[in-house]
């Protein structure tokens, strides 16, 4: 009864919130407009858009800019969502708030490989940032190189993760990102056992320990299948935990020395299903669908928890996601029926 009373506050609030989320009938709307001030105009008469939006100019908005308003609204919640919480919710919220810290490096990264590269203005999360983290999100966005970039964290638990980059040839930005994954994995999947407990740690460890077997498999295949990257290699690649795919079936996945056989091997385990999924080229769409799977049936499963903001946060996610996609679809005036088979698959 406690439990129940200590989360039916939190829980009634992020049902009001879900309520805002955008549906499939607006999709199909937004996939008949033909503009991006149309496609403003329209998420300014939206509930869960209109305030974010009111007091800009949808003719004068670029692409980067519009993206940050998204990538905002996220951030926007999460606050509103933090703000209500109590101590031990405010626990949870904190492992989900390192993604999102996690998220902001990696397309700082990008920034330094791609100057061209038309991304959201970081400056804009400075104040959500400034309440949660220690990073300087403006000092890093303007690095102007890689060896700047880390002399910039210095003072944050980040900097050491890639001394051993430095100096290296060929070090693309996947390489950083990649640090960064296995990194915040191994941390949270030590986190969630000091500062969660009962339901809470039951929903987070099936979360976190589905996404990481399930992201290890993707990324052996790919090195395997797309870069040609030898098993000896491949171990640096790997996050090193393991949960329904135990560690010698993903030794076995490593050492595979074709596609053939790291299929064959991946058909023994608890994720066969995957399989046809890598084959045929629709794994990333498998991973979105399963991620919310999981956290949906935990919502249902484990009602007086964490696990229904869990499935907000991530519904917004995808939600966000669309409407980025969306923006380039209309951007490039594809067809209405094209924009929404992409947005929605």
């Amino acid at each position: 009864m406690n439990r129940l009373l200590n989360y039916s506050g939190i829980i009634t609030k992020v049902k009001a919130m879900k309520s805002n989320l955008i549906t499939k009938t607006d999709f199909e709307r937004i996939a008949n407009l033909e503009s991006i001030s149309d496609f403003i105009t329209y998420l300014k008469n939206h509930e869960g858009y209109r305030d974010i939006f009111h007091d800009m100019d949808e003719h004068l908005l670029h692409r980067g800019q519009v993206e940050g308003v998204f990538i905002n609204a996220l951030y926007r919640d999460f606050s509103s969502i933090y703000s209500f919480a109590n101590m031990e919710q405010r626990n949870a919220l904190d492992l989900i708030f390192f993604r999102y810290e996690i998220n902001v490096l990696k397309t700082c990264i990008q920034l330094v490989y791609n100057k061209d590269n038309d991304t959201y203005d970081l400056s804009t999360f400075h104040s959500f940032f400034e309440n949660h983290s220690k990073i300087n999100l403006n000092t890093l966005a303007a690095s102007q190189n890689m060896e700047e970039f880390v002399n910039n964290l210095k003072g944050t638990e980040y900097h050491s993760l890639f001394n051993h980059l430095q100096g290296k040839d060929n070090i693309t930005s996947f390489d950083y990102e990649m640090q960064l994954d296995i990194y915040y994995f191994k941390k949270m999947w030590k986190l969630k056992d000091k500062k969660l407990k009962d339901d809470n740690l039951k929903v987070l460890t099936h979360r976190l320990g589905s996404e990481i077997d399930i992201l290890n498999i993707m990324w052996l295949y790919r090195s395997k299948r797309f870069f040609n990257i030898h098993s000896t290699d491949s171990y640096s690649y790997v996050i090193p935990i393991h949960y329904k795919l135990k560690n010698e079936q993903l030794m076995k996945l490593i050492e595979a020395s074709s596609i053939e056989e790291f299929i064959a091997r991946l058909n023994t385990t608890y994720y066969k299903k995957i399989s046809s999924t890598l084959l045929d080229g629709t794994m990333e769409i498998y991973y979105q669908k399963i991620m919310l799977s999981i956290a949906e049936s935990n919502a249902d499963r484990y009602s007086s928890s964490m696990a229904p903001i869990y499935a907000y946060l991530l519904k917004k996610q995808i939600e966000i996601k669309r409407l980025t996609t969306a923006l380039e679809c209309i951007r490039y005036k594809l067809e209405p029926e094209d924009t929404l088979r992409y947005v929605l698959q």
